[in-house]
């Protein structure tokens, strides 16, 4: 017997979860923690991520970020893919971005996924 997860493949998960449902990004800027509402694009193979210009200072620690999205309401309706990585400054905004938006391009290292509705057994190794 194994133990009960709700944890999932996160890029599936990511898939739906772009344009859908919520998204922040969590930065270092000067020793502290800084959140900030986020929109996450897909194109060309990459993940975009755009903020508010004036969010995000010059001394914000871009190589160590996370991405977060999230969905649901209720218990069995959270789902979220948690991405850990860093953002480089794009040269221009996604193609189908907001132009008032500062556009990164998103390099994930890791990613951690889960979704309450997909409960199940994890087959012990």
């Amino acid at each position: 017997m194994g133990r009960i997860t709700q944890r999932v493949e996160p890029e599936p998960l990511a898939d739906r979860l772009i344009g859908h449902g919520r998204a922040a990004i969590a930065f270092d800027e000067a020793g502290s923690v800084t959140a900030l509402p986020a929109r996450i694009r897909r194109h060309d193979g990459r993940v975009w991520v755009g903020v508010p210009r004036e969010s995000v200072p010059p001394t914000a620690g871009l190589e160590r970020v996370t991405v977060l999205l999230d969905d649901g309401e209720f218990w069995f309706e959270l789902r979220a893919v948690n991405w850990r990585g860093r953002l480089t400054a794009a040269d221009a905004p996604v193609p189908d971005g907001r132009a008032d938006l500062a556009w990164f391009v998103f390099t994930p290292r890791r990613a951690t996924a889960w979704d309450y509705a997909t409960l199940h057994e994890e087959r012990e190794p």
